[in-house]
């Protein structure tokens, strides 16, 4: 028992030693480094978490699905702010930007929404891939459940696809006569989709 005190005596020693060794200022406490640690980690965090970081991540023009509201006044403000401090072709570029974006948006939405159709029509007209060929009952039931989840997945991406075309064609419809009326922009380029083609006003 009197060795194990001592080896642990000896530790105690040796962990303390280190500790002044590697501290700068050996007066300091452990209270004062552990206080002195909290306060870098809480700057460290200020900085991580600061108004100008996040300011960066945001776009130059917000979407038009943001928060799943309508915020096509946040848009225009949006634009309008960045009409001020820059001339009409830098402008004009950056809605072009934005626009680019969200109708690459409606057309993925939207063609996906025609191989969710197709899908369903040849549910209807019986279509099976030969590997979805059932060769027993077990089967046969397990492939109509997988159809079952199938078709359930593709109602709830369908539905939330024609919300989020519905959204950016909205958007498009309104802003787009702006951009002509208030600023002069050319908007030969600012066509809006529609399920069949183009459907521009």
């Amino acid at each position: 028992m009197k060795h194990i005190v001592q080896i642990v005596a000896l530790l105690m020693g040796s962990i303390l030693f280190a500790f002044a060794q590697t501290t700068p200022d050996s007066s300091k406490s452990l209270g004062d480094v552990a206080r002195e640690s909290r306060k870098e980690k809480k700057d460290q965090a200020k900085i991580v978490l600061s108004d100008e970081t996040q300011q960066l991540r945001k776009p130059l023009i917000p979407d038009v699905f943001d928060g799943g509201i309508d915020n096509i006044d946040e848009i225009f403000k949006a634009i309008s702010d960045y009409r001020s401090t820059h001339n009409l072709e830098e402008t004009e570029a950056a809605v072009r930007n934005w626009y680019e974006k969200h109708d690459a948006l409606l057309a993925s939405a939207i063609e996906e929404n025609r191989r969710i159709e197709q899908r369903e029509r040849d549910r209807l007209l019986g279509y099976r891939d030969r590997d979805m060929q059932p060769h027993s009952q077990e089967e046969y039931q397990e492939i109509q459940h997988i159809e079952l989840v199938s078709r359930r997945e593709d109602l709830r991406h369908k539905q939330e696809n024609g919300l989020l075309s519905a959204r950016i064609q909205q958007a498009f419809i309104r802003l787009r006569p702006q951009m002509k009326s208030k600023y002069g922009m050319n908007i030969e380029w600012f066509k809006i989709r529609c399920g069949n083609g183009n459907c521009s006003y």
